[in-house]
């Protein structure tokens, strides 16, 4: 076991992930699976700034399988753990991955305090599997995901599909 210890030069510690009593003996952490509670310090993991700093709840980022497989979940438990992590309060998801015409995209997230109110009255549900991607004027790309410059182009306003024209392909 490794001992790590302050360096004398700017006394800060190693790199770690704070996990909060209140989070651990809240009723959404004590519910979870194992899995998912394995994984949940990679998700909070994933904002690297200071704990109580409010934006970490506005930061979207991504989480690939790939990336979930380097730390030992199989793509079916993965998709799981997400799953409940939505279902349960500590995530909520922002837009959904895959195959988006000729490129790939991942799926992005934010982090949440819904697991504050989970089995109270006014808990906020929401279902991975029932969350709808946003919509694109064209394809995103991996490597488009992380421009600043560039980003996803959404088209603001509209919630039928229907209404967008093709691109590159025909248009009706």
């Amino acid at each position: 076991m490794a001992h790590y210890k302050r360096d004398k030069e700017n006394k800060r510690l190693p790199p770690f992930v704070p996990m909060p009593w209140h989070t651990l003996n809240s009723k959404a952490y004590v519910d979870i699976s194992p899995s998912a509670a394995k994984a949940l310090p990679y998700f909070l993991g994933k904002y690297k700034g200071p704990y109580n700093d409010h934006q970490r709840y506005l930061l979207e980022f991504s989480f690939s399988y790939s990336e979930g497989k380097r730390y030992g979940f199989s793509p079916s438990t993965f998709s799981k753990v997400i799953q409940e992590l939505v279902r349960k309060g500590f995530i909520d998801p922002v837009d959904k991955g895959g195959l988006r015409s000729d490129g790939k995209s991942y799926n992005l997230f934010r982090l949440s305090q819904r697991w504050q109110k989970y089995g109270k009255d006014d808990f906020e549900h929401t279902d991975w599997k029932c969350f709808e991607p946003r919509l694109r004027l064209k394809a995103t790309s991996k490597s488009e995901m992380h421009s600043f410059k560039k980003g996803n182009e959404t088209v603001p306003g509209l919630s039928d599909i229907s209404q967008i024209e093709a691109i590159g392909g025909i248009s009706r």
